[in-house]
């Protein structure tokens, strides 16, 4: 059946027989050609047709179709074409071919489909059944591809030339390329996904790092006061030579794998960024339901009142994002226009009138919604689903395969059929209508490409491998349990009201121990102010810059405003005190420095995400803008719950203290006669307003334990130890 597996999910599913043989049909027709042309139920080969201008430059003899639809098999658990398939690359493809193609193009389809279907390989071999004689040979294509792109880096800038030469690369005189000014956004920064799955596989950095630093170069060159991009870059100045700003063709993917490259790579750069160019897209673009391009410059005004098709991608990115409802809202819009069309036209104005008529079957509607479906489970989408079926059916299906629509208007076919219809519009629709327990892989275990291609969650080198809790198909939030999270001390049996003495706890500052040093090391705020007495502490995460942790203790108040991404309005309270500021809106080192140009003696950021913990969420460090060096304030990140902690105590209580340490430790706990090493510290200081010693027959004994066991410290009111080398402590101690 057809996008339909017979399980009854949902009334009055699609139901077509046979059409799953499908790609068996596209290589007995097509293969070894690049591509169907289903009209003339044959392969298109370049150089053989009638030129098509850029969209040849897909095309480099390298069978596209067969390697972008590898992964795709194995989610249809067409496992015995699947091996075919790869013996047939694996014998019959070549990359060393005198041919011009895209850079972009080749990396997401063919680049992301060898890595695609080596992991599929992979997996099933592993399973012991299939492919036993399959030795890595696609990731070893996949590896003499990559370094066939990498000559399209060579540019003043870092940002790639949009074409390159599969044989002789860029500036070779056979070239034939290698004269580009200028590339689109989407088409520099659409790298890193494949570029850092590749470094991985084959512990060669120089893919990730040249697809990094691309995606550094188009984040520097953000029009700074509003953190919008253009959709045309000069690959050797950086300058802009498109200036108008969307979501859609020229741009899309990049804000994709800002994402994406959080969630695969586990790198809070990437989400920051992400973030910044996210709050811009929503004030200056996002016009609900409609998403219409701005000027970078001046984007309060919309340059044009129609949008592109391309655009159609974003609710999904919203949905990972977890932003639903203008997901929701915009993917309505969409499907309003897609049901008076019967297809989405490559271009519509706001009024939903066809702008540019052409359909080529793109996927990008039916990939939100999937998304969707995912987000909900409402069997709305399931409907919306069915439409897109449907229309496939009655209105692009043709004697060998889905013809491309030139004209949604009149119903006019084009003799087109391109790689990404199977390895994107299958896969998605097969999935929306297909039971996970019916599919021959954990689908939540990996992420899909801009291209659909699926990359294993567990190439993250950043994270440690925690339990997994499944969220919209993706293992987004990696839970590690810290080694203590928000931590409420249960009060001790003998405390007294009495009691002389206030807390600070003692913190090490020793090399930590190899296994710690593998992640991140957590940080922690400890509550010193009454009623806590130092019992509550909040695990933290730290930063990438700023100074090591203060070993004062500070009063806390909250910034104004509260996200601190702009001038401080409450100076005067702020000015020596640990300040609170809400991630987003901007970067963390913009806040930082707002701070402490204020006077904050440090800062505490508190997570935007609701219901954040550090139980439930990864520990990560934050991360600079590049230059951070003018930052000397201490800095840690608190999850939302954790956070909460901090300001529900500022709301009840006047005066809050705080400390900030690399690691508790409580007097009365642990073992006795510890020896003091590198800079542990301890400072007992008498309260001023009681005079009384805790153990009453002998004023110069100070009471430290549970039991109220006593030890004799000498007659100094406040004691303090900072010593660089080893003190024995006292007995008792």
């Amino acid at each position: 059946h057809f996008f339909c597996n017979g399980n009854g999910k949902g009334p009055n599913l699609p139901s077509t027989e046979h059409l799953w043989d499908f790609p068996s049909l596209v290589q007995k027709h097509a293969y070894p050609a690049d591509e169907l042309m289903p009209l003339s139920c044959r392969g298109r080969v370049r150089g053989m047709e009638p030129s098509r201008g850029d969209v040849d430059d897909a095309l480099g003899k390298f069978s596209l179709t067969l390697i972008d639809t590898l992964d795709t098999l194995v989610v249809l658990n067409k496992l015995d074409e699947f091996e075919d398939a790869v013996r047939k690359v694996v014998l019959d493809v070549r990359l060393d071919n005198d041919v011009v193609v895209s850079v972009f193009e080749t990396n997401i389809r063919v680049l992301g489909g060898l890595l695609g279907g080596h992991i599929m390989a992979d997996m099933l071999k592993a399973q012991g059944v299939r492919l036993q004689w399959y030795k890595d040979e696609l990731l070893h294509l996949a590896r003499d591809l990559g370094y066939r792109l990498l000559p399209a880096f060579n540019t003043t800038s870092g940002l790639p030339y949009p074409r390159v030469n599969l044989r002789y690369g860029v500036l070779s005189p056979n070239s034939r390329t290698g004269t580009e000014l200028d590339t689109c956004t989407a088409c520099a920064g659409t790298m890193i996904l494949e570029f850092a799955a590749l470094s991985r596989l084959t512990q060669e950095t120089v893919f990730e790092d040249t697809a990094r630093r691309a995606l550094d170069v188009l984040w520097e060159k953000r029009q700074k006061g509003n953190d919008l991009v253009g959709t045309v870059i000069n690959i050797h100045n950086g300058d802009w030579v498109r200036r108008d700003s969307g979501v859609g063709a020229g741009i899309d993917s990049y804000y994709e794998y800002l994402m994406k490259a959080y969630i695969l790579l586990g790198d809070d750069t990437y989400l920051d960024r992400f973030n910044a160019h996210y709050v811009a897209i929503m004030k200056y673009i996002s016009q609900p339901p409609l998403l219409l391009n701005v000027h970078m410059h001046n984007p309060t005004v919309s340059i044009r009142s129609w949008m592109d098709s391309l655009l159609a991608f974003f609710p999904g990115l919203q949905v990972l994002r977890g932003d639903l409802k203008p997901a929701i809202e915009t993917h309505e819009m969409l499907y309003q226009v897609t049901k008076q069309h019967k297809f989405l036209p490559e271009a519509f104005t706001s009024d939903f009138a066809v702008y540019w008529a052409q359909h080529p079957l793109r996927p990008e509607f039916a990939e939100s919604t999937y998304f969707l479906y995912k987000a909900t489970r409402d069997p709305y989408y399931l409907q919306v689903g069915k439409s897109i079926v449907e229309s496939l059916n009655e209105y692009a299906r043709v004697a060998c395969g889905f013809a491309a629509v030139q004209d949604v208007r009149t119903g006019r076919h084009e003799d087109r059929m391109d790689s990404f219809f199977l390895a994107e519009m299958f896969k998605y629709l097969y999935l929306l209508f297909t039971e996970k327990r019916d599919l021959p892989l954990d689908i939540d275990d990996y992420i899909f490409t801009t291209e659909a291609h699926l990359l294993p969650l567990s190439l993250s080198t950043a994270r440690p491998p925690c339990p997994r809790n499944m969220t919209l198909g993706y293992s987004v939030t990696l839970a590690c349990r810290s080694p203590y999270s928000a931590v409420s001390l249960p009060p001790q049996p003998d405390a007294s009201p009495l009691g002389l003495f206030s807390l600070k706890f003692i913190t090490e500052l020793v090399d930590p121990p190899a296994a710690e040093q593998q992640g991140i090391s957590p940080l922690a705020v400890q509550v010193l102010s009454p009623p806590f007495f130092g019992r509550t502490v909040l695990t933290a995460g730290p930063a990438q810059f700023g100074m090591d942790l203060t070993k004062q203790e500070h009063g806390v108040v909250l910034s104004e405003p509260y996200q601190a991404c702009a001038a401080i309005s409450n100076r005067q309270e702020v000015q020596g005190k640990m300040a609170l500021a809400q991630r987003g809106e901007c970067m963390f080192a913009t806040k930082a420095r707002n701070l402490q140009e204020a006077g904050a003696s440090g800062v505490i950021f508190i997570d935007n995400a609701e219901g954040s913990c550090s139980e439930e969420m990864v520990l990560f460090q934050m991360v600079g803008d590049g230059s951070t060096s003018d930052i000397v304030i201490p800095l840690v990140f608190l999850f939302q719950k954790e956070g909460q902690v901090l300001l529900d105590a500022l709301s009840q209580h006047r005066n809050v203290d705080v400390l900030l340490a690399t690691k508790p430790m409580f007097l009365g706990e642990g073992k006795r006669n510890q020896t003091i090493v590198g800079n542990r510290w301890v400072r007992l200081r008498r309260r001023a307003d009681e005079d009384s010693p805790l153990c009453p027959s002998n004023p110069s004994i100070v009471w430290l334990e549970r039991s109220c066991k006593c030890s004799e410290m000498g007659s100094h009111q406040g004691w303090y130890w900072n010593e660089s080398h080893a003190e024995q402590l006292p007995s008792g101690l």
